[in-house]
């Protein structure tokens, strides 16, 4: 399902919920309750409410509801859904939607990562979120295999438009090495080997626990990481070096000794 229908199908329920609820009271009328919260609740009583909150534009408030953000202005009982932008060019429902996802980080149990494909042994944590076949994602991969000072879980996305993508995470989670499977996968030594992507494996329900852990975050596209905590939509490598700094490996060091930053903990 495409970005763009899931959209399609969250504005036709969310307008089903408000036109169910908008039936029960008039503007007019919830306009006598004290706060906007509870007047857009009695505008709407079966619409879901996780926060209310202020715009720039007076009398308009942002919702959240069901994880979406809209918009109601209490006083008429006008709704918006879309996106709101500033007169500077500022996409105010793309900050609040990118706040939400920040927020879905603290959903990740401990369970959960015994559940993920763990890479590396560094101080950093790194939640990823990939698809094998995902241009971006194999870039980043590269970006990631340079910086020895991350431990990255890696929870699989196999994205509709990549038919070989659920293939190769069933070759990475259906082996006994996983880290060594997910090196193969993402340089790219599985690419068009029929035999190999084609033959049965059992991932023993890793590949669907996946799925539920991504849909629980809320995640529809990839790359998506959360670097220490922080929410990191694409190949945003600048904002990654924002939150923990830069690494360039030493260069020279005896074999066998382990790979450091020799600039480690210097943020741009």
């Amino acid at each position: 399902m495409t970005k763009r229908l899931i959209n399609s199908c969250l504005v036709g329920v969310l307008v089903a919920v408000l036109a169910a609820g908008s039936a029960l009271a008039s503007p007019k009328e919830a306009a006598k309750e004290e706060s906007p919260e509870a007047t857009i609740k009695a505008l709407f009583p079966t619409l879901p409410l996780t926060s209310v909150k202020k715009t720039p534009i007076d009398g308009l408030y942002e919702v959240i509801t069901d994880g979406n953000v809209i918009y109601i202005y209490p006083k008429t009982g006008n709704v918006i859904i879309g996106n709101l932008f500033t007169k500077e060019g500022k996409n105010l429902t793309a900050e609040a939607s990118n706040r939400l996802v920040a927020d879905r980080y603290k959903l990740i149990t401990a369970a959960d990562k015994e559940k993920a494909v763990k890479v590396g042994n560094g101080k950093y944590e790194v939640i990823e979120i990939t698809d094998p076949d995902c241009p971006y994602c194999r870039k980043m991969h590269e970006y990631w295999g340079r910086r020895p000072d991350v431990t990255r879980y890696v929870f699989f996305l196999p994205l509709a438009m990549h038919p070989d993508a659920e293939k190769k995470i069933r070759y990475i989670l259906s082996a006994e090495n996983k880290e060594l499977a997910f090196w193969e996968v993402y340089s790219g030594e599985l690419d068009n080997k029929r035999e190999i992507l084609d033959a049965p494996r059992d991932d023993k329900g890793l590949l669907a626990a996946h799925k539920a852990i991504v849909a629980k975050l809320g995640v529809n596209s990839t790359p998506t990481f959360w670097v220490q905590g922080t929410y990191v939509n694409g190949a945003n490598t600048q904002l990654i070096e924002k939150v923990i700094g830069t690494c360039k490996t030493a260069e020279g060091m005896a074999p066998g000794a382990p790979v450091k930053c020799e600039d480690e903990g210097q943020k741009k």
